[in-house]
This record gives structure tokens, C-alpha cells and sequence, in this order.
């Protein structure tokens, strides 16, 4: 209606009033008389104006109180916060001071706030802050507290009661018998309103507390992921198994911003001690690993969920060193990365926060994470059952010979939940629930673990800890430490404080792929020796040893090219699981090179075939060690190649179900020149090889032979890489003009090109530099015996360590 159409009639004698003339308001032709009296003016007196409110005089007995737990529900935000990043970014020491901003202890409190944090950290591992927030995402306020003593399934309860009782001082309990007994869960459930008793008597008499209690609890569980060779694996499936997360990826401005595209720096005096200075975060830019950190536990199936989309921050943390340039450089050269993978959609969220101001961390940071929250579930607060929040801390309570309990079978849970009336399709949602925001961790898509439950996250990753960084002092540790294999029975020493656990915990390592099973010591040989007949486990990640580096000049061998955002942290111990698993031929040879696994084939109708598998990142070699013409001319041998591809693919089948746009190829090195070209390999296709390449008793031969017959290399499978190396397209002066900088290590740029007959004389200054490398590209350029070409420059600049300028050469066909 137009405003033209509405308008208070203005007409009227100023002196009238009311009771003279009513008050008429005009829209379009009609008019309409406001009248301000009633036939009841003068009764108004006749209805209180202070309510009345009736006393809540019946007290809350144990039958009372176990009839709350089990029909009544609360308003709960769930979140898991995983806090990931690179090396020395702070992120610990921001994520501590928020917890201190946001948690107040009470001046006269028992225990100091440092030891709330040290309840389950372990810098060289996993910490896990289990938060439990009075309020809900709906509101502007919630009050901060650690989710200790079982606080969780207290406030829940009290918020239940006091939502219906909102007269808090007329809240009696009356502890007493119960008509019915239920043994442990009684207990459990008269400690609980004990302490809900002891509790509501506290807060009373404070109507902040009681006003956000009866709007809701949030359950937020923090996870801060250290420098650990064993945890990445496994925080791929945790992820993607907890649907109800943020990701957190903290970078520095000041080591990591102008650095993205060298690898992380690790230094020794404080990553040494545990070899990971040499081991962890080795094969991969910066750059690469924040891309990561940033999409992993997603689906191609979840790229345009507003879920997924929405719960990415990249963290750049700061001093006062780092300058506005850096901060919008870095952000810019990782958006463009992330477009070219397709996963710009993810980065949405971007804060700074300088680690050395308290006031920084707390209004960049902390207030801004806790809007992200609030926004993310202003619509997903879940009402969830007082029954399962009362059950989950039931289980936490839960000893075994003096530990906490860390596994528990599904069936145990389904048998102890009926004592809250809970059948199996509601311990079924219960699970799922609480996997969501990492309480514990229910992974049903495994068929082999489906009846496993991990109900200690941290206790879990510990033992993790233990197992992949075994102490010296250990009987065990030497055959771990140097070759990555343990005995059934050592890991059962390890697990002493869980002996019931020692089975499980295993199965869920080689069911994620983080360990292969070996039936019998017997397929296994250490220094020529077979092992004791009895179960074994190969997890090669142990292994402490450095990497072995092959020379580059080795054209013997096939590679599978392996590419995805969310890269697969080492393919060793799956495709050994996949090997030792489906062939019982096959021998397991102890090999004490980090990087490296070696396998014996023993073929009943020809010689036995070893083949070494060689991890290098992105691209993983294959190459059959004992490769004389006898060897290569039997069939024993292309059978042999056959299982290792096979093996692959199946390892890399599974892996394509927990990472974003996973393709893989294989592929063999052509022997005219191996730097450059590269013939790939698929099943029941014509074979892919130059003429060279296809000569008789020829590692590449062999190769091919077995790819073409095994049924999971089909060419045009969607997991297969595009043939896009392109290693042939010439080298232009355009393209090398295109490189020039003067950001570069002139010396080491020197020794990649091997000029020792030019004179070149150390640049003074960035014009000059420029020139210098200019004639070093040249005269690489002349020196070459055939055309240059792009991949061929590539491959020296990556290889020695100059990413940053090989990016510039863009090696696809348009």
C-alpha cells in the first residue's frame, strides 16, 4: 500500500480531545474511528495485577529423577574444533590463551588452570579440551567451563529441571530408594543427582548462570593435533567419521608466508630427539600441507554441502615483523592453489592473530571463533535424550585394572544400555550422535570394526603414540624401531593396562590401513631369518631410520602417480596389508630404509622375484631387484608384478573413499629419456611403449604385461590420472625469460645446472642476479644433447629445492 493511501487525519480542532471527537485515521475512501474505551474501564480492578505463581512443593525423588533421565531431552550445539597447522605456528599458544580468556576459575579454586589443560595433552601427540558451554548457539552469551567430573550429563540434567521448574528455590531433592533397582546404573545415577543436588544449591542465587542454563548447553570437544608421523592417517578418518566439525589451519606469517612453496621446517633441537625433523612432513610443500589440513575428512559427494562449506578457517598468525604485503601475499598465492584443485570453496574464513598480544588472541581470535560457532549451528542445536548424555558419562566412568576404559565392543554398549531403556536402534543414533563431535568414535562404514567403539579418543592416541615411537629401552623396540615389525605378542605388553583392547586396537589400524596384518612370522625375514609362528604386524611408519633417496638416473622401475588435495600419508603400510593379505607367496623381507618395502615372491613354476616398493610422495616406485634376463623372461615375474599392482589398486580403492578427487596411475619411465617421458600402464590395452622400450627381457615389458592383465587398471576407470605429464613440449626463450628472478640461491642454483667451465661472478645487486640466471638458463639450455624440454627444466628445480620457479612453467597441453 502506498504511503500515500495511509495518513492520520489531521483535520481535527487541536483543543478536542478524545472524549470530544475520536481520533479517525483515513486509507483510500474509507474511514476508521479509534475508540480507547471498553465495557470493561471500569472493572479493570477486578483481575490481580501480580500473578500468582503456585510453589513447586513436590520434591524430586529417585524414581522422579530417573523418570526425567529416561523420558526427557535438552537443547545441545555439538562441535568437534580440530586445531591443525604447520610447525612452530602458534596455534598451541593461542588455543591455550582463548581457554584461559573464555574459563575463569574462582579465586580460591583447588587446582590451578594448568592443570585442567594438562588433563589430556600431549604436545608430541594429541590434546583434547572437552568444553561444556552454559547456553546455546541461539543467544549472544555463553559461559565457558571444562566438561570434567562428569559436568556434561550435571548441567544437562539441571537445564532439563529447571526449564520446567523455572522457580529454582523450590527444587527439593530427596534422595531415598528406589521402587526398582538397577544395579551399577543406580549408582551411577544417584551419584549424579547427588552432585546435580550440590550444584543448583551453588547457583541458586545467580540468575546470569540460571538464564543460560535454561537456554541450552553446548558440548564442544578441541582437539590440537601435534607434529606425529602416526596421526595423520588417522585424523583423516576421524574427520570424516565426525560430521560436526570446524577445521582449524594455523600458518606463520613470519616462517611460512613467503615460504609456501618449500617444505615445512622442522628444527632438530626440538623435532630431532624423535627423528621427526628427517621423517615427518618430508615429501610435500607448505603450501600442499595447508591445503590439506584445510579440506581433509570432506567427500567429493559433501563439495557443495553448506556443512562442509563452512567449516574451514585458515589461521595466519603473526608478530610484529609480518607486514599487511605478507599477510595479503600468502592469501593469495593459497587461494590460487586451492582454485587449481578445485577447493577455493572451502577457504571462506580467514583471521589473524598476533601470538604475543593477549588482547589480539582474545578479540581476533577468540571472539570471532566463538560468532563462527554460533553461526554455523544457529539452526543445528539437536535436541538429544537425557538417557544417552547420562549413558556416555556412565561410560567414561567405566575402569580396567586401574586405566580408564579406551575400546569397548558394540554389543557390550547395546547389552549395558538397556538399563536405561535404550534398544539397539537407539544406541545405534546414540553412537552416531557422539561420533559427530568426537566424544567417542563409531565407524559402521568398516564392516571389519563395526562392532568396535572407541570411547577414549586421547587414550587411543596415545597408545598410537607408543606404538610409532617405541622407547629404546623397550624389548620390542629394536625390531620396531629399525623395521617396523612387532609380535602379537609385544603389542599385548604394550597394552597391559589394556589387555582387552590390544585386539581391537589393532584391527582398527590395519582396517584404516595404518598397519598390515602378517598371519605368520614365517612370510617374514629379518636378516635372512624367518620370525616366530605367530602373528605379526608391519606398520613402517615406526621405522626411525632416514629415507633412502634413489638416484635419479635410474630408469629401471614403474611408479604409481598418485594425485588428490587430500594425499594419502604414506601408501606403505596399505598396499603391503593388500600384498601379504591375498598372497600367500609372498615374504615379507625387513628392510630398515624408512621410505622403503621390500617383498620376496616365491613362484612354485619359476625363480623367486623380489620387489622393492620405494615411497616418494606423490609418486611411489616399483622395481624388481633381482632383474637379469632370466628373471624378466619368466612368467614368474610378470605374475609377481601383477600382485603388486593389483595390491595397489586395491589399497588405493579404499583410500579414494576417505579423500577428496583421489586419481592414480602407473605408469614406467621411457628409457630414451627418463626425465622427461613416461609411458602409462592400463589392463587389456594395447601396449602404451615405444619401440625401444618394448625390447625383449626389458623391465618395462614386464611391466606392461601385467598391467594388461590386471582387471583393475581399466583405462577408463574415473580414478585413473589423465595422461597429462606432457614431458615432450619444447622449451622456449619465452618460457625461460618467464622464470628470471632474483629470489634464488644463486650458489645452489649454480650446482643444479652443474656450470663449472662458465665464469660467473657472484651478483651484488637484483639486476644483475636477474642476469645471472638468465645466462645459467641458457647455457643449460645449449648443453642439452636433444631439445629441451619443460618437464625436463621442471624436474631439476623441483629436485633441488627451487618449487617456487618451477611453478612458472606450465607443463600441460592447452
Amino acid at each position: 500500500m502506498a504511503s500515500s493511501d495511509f495518513q492520520l487525519d489531521e483535520s481535527i480542532d487541536a483543543a478536542s480531545t478524545p472524549s470530544d471527537q475520536d481520533t479517525c485515521f483515513v486509507i483510500g475512501d474509507q474511514d476508521y474511528t479509534y475508540q480507547d474505551k471498553t465495557q470493561f474501564d471500569d472493572a479493570f480492578d477486578d483481575i490481580a495485577i501480580a500473578l500468582e505463581i503456585e510453589p513447586f512443593d513436590k520434591k524430586i525423588s529417585l524414581d522422579v529423577f530417573w523418570d526425567i533421565i529416561l523420558n526427557e531431552k535438552v537443547p545441545v550445539t555439538t562441535s568437534l574444533v580440530a586445531v591443525m597447522g604447520l610447525p612452530s605456528s602458534g596455534k598451541t599458544t593461542v588455543l591455550e590463551s582463548v581457554l584461559k580468556h573464555k574459563i575463569k576459575l574462582k579465586p580460591k579454586a583447588k587446582l590451578e588452570f594448568d592443570q585442567y589443560l594438562k588433563r589430556k595433552k600431549n604436545k608430541e601427540s594429541l590434546s583434547i579440551y572437552e568444553l561444556c558451554a552454559l547456553g546455546s548457539s541461539q543467544h549472544d552469551k555463553y559461559a565457558w567451563s571444562f566438561a570434567t567430573n562428569r559436568y556434561g550429563a550435571i548441567f544437562s540434567i539441571l537445564c532439563n529441571i529447571i526449564r520446567q521448574n523455572p522457580c529454582v528455590a523450590d527444587i527439593k531433592f530427596e534422595m531415598g530408594s528406589r521402587s526398582q533397582d538397577s544395579g551399577g546404573m543406580d549408582k551411577h545415577v544417584r551419584w549424579l543427582m547427588g552432585r546435580a543436588q550440590y550444584v543448583l544449591e551453588k547457583i541458586k542465587d545467580e540468575p546470569g548462570k540460571l538464564a543460560l542454563l535454561q537456554d541450552g548447553l553446548s558440548f564442544i570437544n578441541v582437539i590440537d593435533v601435534g607434529v606425529n608421523k602416526a596421526l595423520y592417517d588417522f585424523l583423516s578418518i576421524m574427520l570424516l567419521s565426525c560430521h560436526r566439525h570446524i577445521r582449524l589451519a594455523f600458518f606463520s606469517l613470519d616462517r611460512d608466508a613467503l615460504n609456501l612453496d618449500e617444505k615445512p621446517e622442522l628444527p632438530s633441537d626440538f623435532y630431532g630427539k624423535r627423528k621427526d625433523d628427517v621423517l615427518v612432513m618430508q615429501q610435500r610443500s607448505r603450501l600442499t600441507y595447508l591445503l590439506h589440513f584445510a579440506t581433509v575428512g570432506y567427500t567429493q559427494q559433501q563439495r557443495n554441502e553448506e556443512e562442509a562449506l563452512n567449516a574451514t578457517v585458515m589461521v595466519a598468525t603473526r608478530k610484529e615483523s609480518a607486514t599487511n604485503s605478507d599477510i595479503s601475499k600468502a592469501k593469495e598465492e593459497i587461494m590460487k592453489q586451492a582454485k587449481s584443485q578445485d577447493v577455493d570453496q572451502f577457504l571462506q574464513h580467514w583471521l589473524q592473530v598476533d601470538v604475543d598480544d593477549d588482547n589480539s588472541i582474545a578479540k581476533e581470535f577468540g571472539e570471532k571463533m566463538e560468532g563462527l560457532i554460533k553461526s554455523k549451528y544457529k539452526q543445528g542445536t539437536i535436541q538429544i535424550p537425557l538417557r544417552w548424555i547420562v549413558f556416555r558419562s556412565l561410560v567414561i566412568s567405566l575402569d580396567s585394572k586401574g586405566s580408564k576404559v579406551m575400546i569397548l565392543q558394540k554389543s557390550f554398549i547395546v547389552a549395558m544400555a538397556k538399563e536405561l531403556k535404550m534398544l539397539e536402534d537407539d544406541v545405534e543414533n546414540f553412537l552416531k550422535t557422539f561420533t559427530d563431535f568426537g566424544s567417542i568414535l563409531y565407524m559402521p562404514q568398516y564392516d571389519s570394526i563395526k562392532d568396535i567403539v572407541i570411547v577414549n579418543i586421547w587414550e587411543f592416541t596415545q597408545y598410537l603414540n607408543k606404538l610409532y615411537y617405541p622407547q629404546e629401552r623397550e624389548p620390542y623396540a629394536t625390531n620396531l624401531r629399525k623395521y617396523g615389525i612387532i609380535s602379537e605378542s609385544s603389542v599385548k605388553k604394550i597394552f597391559c593396562k589394556h589387555p582387552e583392547s590390544a585386539e581391537n586396537f589393532m584391527k582398527v589400524l590395519t582396517t584404516i590401513a595404518m598397519a598390515s596384518k602378517i598371519e605368520s612370522g614365517q612370510s617374514i625375514l629379518i636378516d635372512n631369518q624367518q620370525q616366530p609362528d605367530e602373528v605379526h604386524y608391519y606398520l613402517p611408519l615406526a621405522r626411525m631410520h632416514e629415507e633412502y633417496t634413489p638416484s635419479e638416473e635410474e630408469n629401471d622401475y614403474a611408479f604409481i602417480e598418485i594425485e588428490s588435495v587430500n594425499f594419502p600419508a604414506n601408501v606403505q603400510a596399505c598396499i603391503s596389508y593388500a600384498i601379504m593379505d591375498n598372497n600367500k607367496d609372498a615374504v615379507l623381507i625387513a628392510t630398515d630404509y624408512s621410505n622403503i618395502s621390500r617383498f620376496l615372491f616365491q613362484s612354485k613354476s619359476g625363480p623367486p622375484i623380489e620387489i622393492a616398493m620405494i615411497y616418494k610422495g606423490s609418486k611411489t616406485r616399483l622395481r624388481i631387484m633381482n632383474s637379469s634376463n632370466d628373471i624378466l623372461t619368466s612368467p614368474a615375474a610378470v605374475e609377481a608384478c601383477k600382485k603388486v599392482i593389483t595390491a595397489s589398486c586395491r589399497c588405493l580403492q579404499r583410500k579414494i573413499n576417505t579423500m577428496r578427487d583421489l586419481k592414480y596411475s602407473f605408469a614406467v619411465p621411457c628409457c630414451e629419456s627418463p626425465s622427461e617421458k613416461c609411458h602409462y600402464l592400463y589392463y587389456n590395452c594395447e601396449s602404451q611403449l615405444c619401440d625401444d622400450c618394448s625390447a625383449e627381457n626389458n623391465v618395462r615389458l614386464c611391466w606392461s604385461k601385467a598391467a594388461s592383465k590386471c582387471d583393475k587398471l581399466k583405462k577408463d576407470d574415473e580414478a585413473r590420472l589423465k595422461e597429462t605429464c606432457h614431458t615432450d613440449i619444447p622449451l622456449t626463450l619465452q618460457d625461460i625469460a618467464g622464470l628470471v628472478t632474483d629470489e634464488y640461491d644463486f650458489d645452489a642454483l649454480k650446482e643444479a645446472f652443474n656450470i663449472k667451465d662458465v665464469l660467473l661472478p657472484y651478483p651484488e645487486d637484483s639486476e644483475r642476479k636477474k642476469k645471472a640466471m638468465m645466462l645459467m638458463l641458457l647455457h643449460w639450455e645449449n648443453q642439452q644433447a636433444k631439445t629441451p624440454t619443460k618437464h625436463a627444466l621442471k624436474t631439476i628445480l623441483e629436485d633441488r629445492g627451487f618449487v617456487h620457479i618451477a611453478k612458472k612453467l606450465n607443463t600441460e597441453i592447452k
